[in-house]
């Protein structure tokens, strides 16, 4: 069985689903919301345990109720979570999402920054450390003996960016898997080292996604089943990447884990609920029933 580290955010996410696209001077009226644990962290690590992996999350805690409730679902799905605890909430987070499916997402940080090295990373058991996102500037040299993935968010991209150019080669060059949108990957394209990651994964919401890999690029419509409404695409981007990085680790070829991360993330999306990532089984590659839709 796969081991994962995650080292990220856990929050606590509103998401809004409002009644019009978002523009300039508009009132905006939500038809629904929901309260939920969310955060890049959080939300890869139940994503990837749910796929029949184990994992760890490394993540920045407070001591109120909303971490109690946190952990408490985490480690009911089989995460076991660590990390430093601080006086206070979780950090915030508050998502629209419009009819189009296009999200805007606004964070309130009350939680010290999570560092991409705790004191523990080189003793950790797992097979791959994932960093998703957190302060790479933090994180010195990268983990001996294990896979490193990065899952830079744009502030990561502007830290990278600030970063000697030897710190950053050095970093990218000890990365097995990195996945970003097509924002964050245009930021990141002249870094220098970039071209030696072996797979690099670019996602484009309901335009598909595209694989780099050593020699060869792959390029993978959005997929989910015949009859499901794209309703929610927050938590799209852990769907997408937990399957990819399962499939790769469990030996797929790149063609096969790029499809099964469209497959799982076009799944994941016609949930209502953003932790209603599916369970292991539900990137079956070999079903011909999926169709595209357009979202996010």
């Amino acid at each position: 069985m796969t081991r994962f580290h995650v080292v990220g955010g856990t929050y606590v996410d509103e998401v809004y689903w409002v009644e019009s696209e978002i523009d300039h001077d508009v009132s905006l009226t939500a038809s629904s919301r929901e309260h939920t644990t969310g955060g890049p962290g959080a939300c890869l690590a139940l994503a990837l345990a749910r796929l029949g992996t184990r994992v760890r999350l490394t993540t920045a805690l407070g001591d109120g109720e909303d971490t109690a409730a946190a952990v408490g679902l985490l480690e009911r799905e089989g995460v076991a979570v660590s990390g430093a605890r601080h006086p206070g909430p979780l950090d915030r987070s508050v998502t629209l999402v419009t009819p189009s499916l296009e999200s805007v997402t606004v964070t309130h940080r009350s939680l010290p920054p999570l560092e991409a090295r705790p004191p523990s990373l080189d003793a950790v058991d797992a097979d791959t450390v994932v960093c998703s996102p957190t302060r790479l500037s933090s994180l010195g040299h990268p983990p001996r003996g294990r896979r490193l993935v990065l899952l830079p968010h744009l502030p990561q991209c502007h830290e990278l960016l600030g970063m000697d150019p030897a710190r950053v080669r050095a970093l990218l060059s000890a990365t097995h898997v990195l996945v970003a949108n097509e924002r964050e990957h245009r930021l990141l394209e002249g870094l220098p080292g970039l071209d030696g990651i072996p797979v690099v994964a670019v996602t484009r919401g309901g335009r598909g996604s595209t694989l780099y890999t050593r020699g060869e690029t792959l390029q993978q419509a959005a997929l989910t089943d015949p009859g499901g409404v794209p309703r929610n695409p927050n938590g799209a981007g852990e769907a997408f990447a937990a399957a990819l990085l399962v499939g790769l680790a469990s030996g797929e070829p790149p063609r096969t884990a790029l499809r099964a991360a469209a497959l799982h993330a076009g799944r994941h999306v016609t949930g209502r609920a953003s932790l209603s990532f599916p369970g292991a089984g539900a990137t079956d590659t070999t079903l011909r029933t999926e169709t595209e839709h357009v979202y996010g």
